[in-house]
């Protein structure tokens, strides 16, 4: 159901057996919603986790946050700082693509107990996602860019089931273009942080927009745990891939944080 917490507005999915005292808050990729993470959500809250997913696109456009097509990466962090904060809690945060790597940047934040980065957007990769005639337009007027098409969109969301896919595509948004500018050309930097919560890195060994080789090099740079699903691409969130996503996530937590903690 959705509930507000602080300004957001967010999508709270609580299980009928909470068998994990932390919440788990979801960001999403870039060109999702929260509609996108409907898939990981079910799963996880099945699996008995309380999940938090907030709309970071609305906050963004309201107050001092500038609009989603100006917006850069150290103001969505702020977005997700928030909406941590907002919560009260001590959580997890779990990201895909671009919010797999808000998600390793949050991690240093006292609330923040682990931060898993499900096929993250790689600072200094010049992703395919802006190699496209409309990007360069959308990022010198500063407007939002759009949502892959062709072959890119297809590698996008190979990995989703079949029946999937129309809905998928129909609810791709225009996004912050900045962030992903940023990102792809280095301008966003990830430390190794002595007092960093303990992070987990999960990518398919197929997936063209986090090449496993370079996310390798990056989960050695910053000390992240990293997990690689065989034959798989980037929409890992969804399709036959979840399982092993929400099952190597469940064991990576339970390896790092005291169980007495964890579980409810």
């Amino acid at each position: 159901m959705d509930t507000t917490i602080g300004r957001f507005t967010a999508r709270i999915e609580r299980p009928k057996a909470i068998k994990f005292a932390l919440p788990i808050v979801l960001v999403p990729e870039i060109f999702t919603t929260r509609a996108h993470l409907a898939t990981l959500i079910g799963y996880l809250a099945n699996s008995g986790w309380e999940v938090c997913a907030p709309d970071f696109r609305a906050a963004a456009g309201r107050g001092a946050t500038p609009s989603i097509g100006r917006i850069d990466f150290a103001a969505m962090l702020a977005l997700v700082d928030d909406a941590v904060d907002a919560l009260e809690r001590d959580v997890i945060v779990i990201g895909h693509g671009v919010g797999g790597l808000l998600a390793l940047g949050i991690a240093q934040r006292p609330r923040v107990r682990a931060a898993i980065a499900l096929a993250p957007a790689l600072p200094g990769f010049p992703t395919p996602l802006l190699l496209r005639p409309a990007t360069l337009i959308a990022l010198l007027g500063r407007a939002a860019l759009k949502p892959p098409r062709g072959k890119k969109l297809r590698e996008f969301i190979a990995d989703a089931e079949t029946f999937q896919r129309p809905g998928l595509i129909k609810a791709l948004v225009a996004d912050a273009g900045r962030v992903v500018l940023e990102t792809a050309r280095g301008r966003v930097r990830i430390a190794r942080f002595a007092d960093a919560a303990p992070r987990l890195i999960v990518v398919g060994d197929a997936d063209p927009f986090a090449p496993l080789p370079r996310v390798s090099r990056f989960a050695g740079e910053i000390g992240a745990r990293l997990v690689t699903l065989a034959g798989r691409g980037h929409w890992i969130i969804g399709g036959r891939a979840i399982d092993r996503v929400v099952s190597e996530t469940e064991r990576f937590l339970l390896r790092t944080l005291d169980p007495e903690l964890l579980l409810a």
